[in-house]
């Protein structure tokens, strides 16, 4: 993730808040500043989000994400495409939505 425009943003307020969220996220930066790879990561926090924040997922991405029509189809897409869009909370947009 390292290089122009894929520095992690700064997250959401409740993020701070919960002790699982920012230590998951401690574990994600360290991966990045140490440009190695961190997919586990990633889905580390995504999933945490979509379990334990629920209703701080972000509604489904416009006709600009060609990934949220394919999980709007899977029989219990819930889950994954809940993770898919909380990605959006500590990932730059361009690699949020490459899962």
């Amino acid at each position: 993730m390292a290089g122009e425009g894929n520095e992690l943003p700064v997250p959401m307020p409740f993020m701070f808040t919960c002790d699982g969220c920012w230590q998951l996220l401690v574990l994600l930066a360290r991966k990045v500043a140490a440009d190695a790879g961190c997919f586990a990561e990633q889905i580390n926090v995504a999933r945490h989000i979509a379990t334990e924040h629920p209703d701080e997922v972000p509604e489904p991405h416009g006709d600009d994400c060609p990934l949220c029509p394919k999980y709007a189809k899977l029989p219990e897409p819930a889950d994954r495409w809940a993770e898919h869009r909380a990605r959006d909370l500590f990932l730059p947009e361009g690699v949020a939505r490459l899962l």
